[in-house]
C-alpha cells in the first residue's frame, strides 16, 4: 500500500513539474517581451542591464548575445529549446538595447565602455563554465572578454562576430550604413532587421523591434554602434582589439563560427579567418547556413539544433 502511495506522488509531481515547465515555454514564447519576466542588474553608476533568466539555476549556462539593433527578442525562437535541453538560459539586453537602460550621455558610448558593462554583467551574475553564443556586437564585444578570461567559457559559438584591427577594408555600403544609423530621421531597428533577413518579417514583429525606442536619446546606442568598429590601425580601440586577437588565438576550446551564405563584403571570409587563428576553432564544423545576416530570423530552427548539437557535453 505504502509503494503504491508513493508511486501516486511520483507521478502527480511529475505531472506538476510538467505543466509548470510548459507554462513556462509557453509564456516565453507569448509574451518574451515583457518586463515582467525580466530582472535588472547595475552595471555602472545609474546603468542597468536588464536580461531574461530561463530555466533551473543548476543547469549548465548558455549566455545569448544579441546584436545591432535588436535585443533579447531575437532569441525568441531559439530560448524555449534550449531550455528543453536542460540548460539555464541567459539573454541580457546590452547597454541602450531592450529593456536596459539607454545613456543620455552619448559620450559614454563607446566599444571600450560596453565591454567594461558585459565584463560586470557576467560578474554580477556570477557566471562560470559559459557556452556562449554571440551574434555581430555581441559578438564583438564579448570574444574580447573571451580572449581576456579564458576560464570563464566552455565553448564559443560566434556569428558575425570579429575583432577588428582597423587594417580591414569597409565596404561602401557599411559606410552607408553608418551614415544612415548616424543621421537618417527614418531610421527604425525595425526596417534594419528587415532588410538584414531573407524572410519578410511581419509588421508586428518589426513594431516589437521598434518597441524600446521611444524618446530621441533613446536611439544614441544604436545609431552608435556602428561607428564603433575602428577603421584605422592607430585607434585605441583597434589597438585594444590587436592585442587581444593574440590572446584570442590561443583559445583552445571548442569554437565554431555560424554565418550565412549571402554576400556581405563586411563579414565576408572573416569567418574563415577565425577558422584558421583560434586553436579551438581548428577540427571543428563550422557553418555556412542559406541565410541572411539576421541567422536568428531566417533560420532559427537550423540554428537552434546546432547549438543543442554544439553545447552537449560529449562534444568535442
Amino acid at each position: 500500500m505504502a509503494r503504491i502511495i508513493l508511486i501516486i506522488i511520483f507521478f502527480s509531481l511529475t505531472i506538476i513539474s510538467c505543466g509548470r515547465e510548459e507554462k513556462s515555454l509557453n509564456t516565453l514564447n507569448s509574451h518574451f517581451f515583457t518586463n515582467e519576466q525580466y530582472k535588472f542588474t547595475l552595471v555602472d553608476k545609474g546603468i542597468k542591464m536588464a536580461y531574461l533568466d530561463i530555466g533551473s539555476i543548476d543547469n549548465p549556462i548558455v549566455l545569448l548575445l544579441h546584436g545591432e539593433p535588436n535585443n533579447s527578442f531575437v532569441f525568441r525562437n531559439i530560448a524555449p529549446y534550449l531550455v528543453k535541453q536542460n540548460y539555464r538560459v541567459i539573454i541580457p539586453d546590452l547597454v541602450g538595447f531592450g529593456y536596459s537602460d539607454k545613456p543620455k550621455n552619448a559620450a559614454i558610448i563607446t566599444y571600450s565602455n560596453q565591454t567594461k558593462w558585459l565584463n560586470t554583467f557576467i560578474d554580477n551574475l556570477k557566471l562560470t563554465d559559459i557556452n556562449l553564443f554571440a551574434h555581430d556586437w555581441g559578438g564583438m564585444i564579448s570574444l574580447r572578454i573571451v580572449a581576456e578570461r579564458q576560464k570563464l567559457f566552455s565553448k564559443v559559438a560566434v556569428s558575425y562576430s570579429y575583432l577588428f584591427e582597423g587594417d580591414e577594408v569597409i565596404p561602401e555600403s557599411f559606410m552607408g550604413f553608418i551614415n544612415y544609423a548616424k543621421n537618417d530621421s527614418t531610421f527604425s531597428a525595425g526596417n534594419i532587421m528587415d532588410w538584414g533577413t531573407n524572410i519578410k518579417l511581419p509588421d508586428s514583429i518589426k513594431a516589437t523591434y521598434n518597441q524600446p525606442f521611444i524618446t530621441k536619446s533613446d536611439y544614441n546606442v544604436v545609431r552608435k554602434f556602428p561607428s564603433l568598429i575602428p577603421t584605422n590601425v592607430q585607434d585605441n580601440e583597434a589597438i585594444i582589439n590587436q592585442r587581444l586577437n593574440k590572446k584570442l588565438n590561443l583559445f583552445d576550446k571548442p569554437f565554431v563560427t555560424i554565418w550565412g551564405n549571402h554576400n556581405d563584403l563586411m563579414w565576408k571570409g572573416k569567418d574563415r579567418i577565425l577558422q584558421k587563428n583560434i586553436i579551438g576553432a581548428k577540427n571543428q564544423t563550422h557553418y555556412i547556413l542559406e541565410s541572411n545576416h539576421f541567422i536568428q530570423e531566417d533560420k532559427p530552427n537550423e540554428l537552434t539544433q546546432i547549438l543543442i548539437d554544439f553545447f552537449k557535453d560529449d562534444y568535442n
